[in-house]
């Protein structure tokens, strides 16, 4: 019997250790996170902002989007696991009602997939493979930034106003060769695709706490 409690516990305590540093409050999740690493997320369907944290952290808050919804958010479930310099962070439950906020380092290659929704993407210096089915996806960009930019919309309209680009209708999109590091390959099947250029207070790819 004395093995066997000694084995659960060194289990828990591997368990922990893999999946990071964390804290967690109502409606909130906080980890360590280093600069310069990948962030995947698969998140399910609702009204997202994903930007840059200020400093190495992964940071998760959630809220109702009206006062009838409250009593939803406590069957949001987020979970987040950590390995090396790779995160996986997932949403299920009730997320179509509360809008979430994700805070990642500012430089960290996002990969992204989510059903519907609404999704902005602020202040994030690295790479990017973002898919959506269907809502509306923003995402600020800095031209000097990317190698190759690739944005596709199956039904609605695509804007890139950094890049001179502007397609409205269906089975738009455009393929971009730059001189920077990154590359950023957005799609959406049914809504409206932004790239924005980066707002003058999020040039420095910090966000206040």
């Amino acid at each position: 019997m004395t093995r066997l409690l000694f084995g659960f516990a060194l289990g828990l305590s591997l368990n922990t250790l893999f999946a990071g540093q964390g804290t967690s409050s109502e409606n909130a999740q906080e980890y360590s996170f280093s600069q310069g690493g990948a962030v995947r997320l698969q998140l399910s369907s609702g009204d997202y902002t994903i930007r840059a944290a200020s400093g190495d952290r992964l940071v998760v808050r959630w809220q109702a989007e009206a006062p009838e919804f409250q009593s939803d958010m406590k069957k949001i479930r987020v979970q987040t696991d950590i390995s090396g310099q790779v995160a996986t962070i997932r949403t299920g439950g009730p997320t179509k009602h509360a809008r979430i906020t994700i805070d990642v380092p500012a430089r960290s290659d996002l990969h992204l997939r989510v059903r519907a929704g609404d999704v902005r993407i602020s202040g994030i210096e690295g790479n990017k493979d973002i898919h959506m089915t269907a809502g509306d996806l923003k995402i600020d960009m800095a031209p000097t930034s990317y190698s190759y930019v690739h944005a596709s919309v199956t039904i609605g309209d695509l804007r890139a106003s950094p890049l001179g680009i502007s397609k409205d209708g269906i089975r738009n999109s455009f393929d971009w060769n730059g001189t920077g590091k990154y590359t950023l390959d957005a799609s959406l099947f049914a809504g409206d695709l932004t790239l924005a250029r980066i707002p003058s207070i999020n040039r420095s790819y910090r966000q206040s706490p």
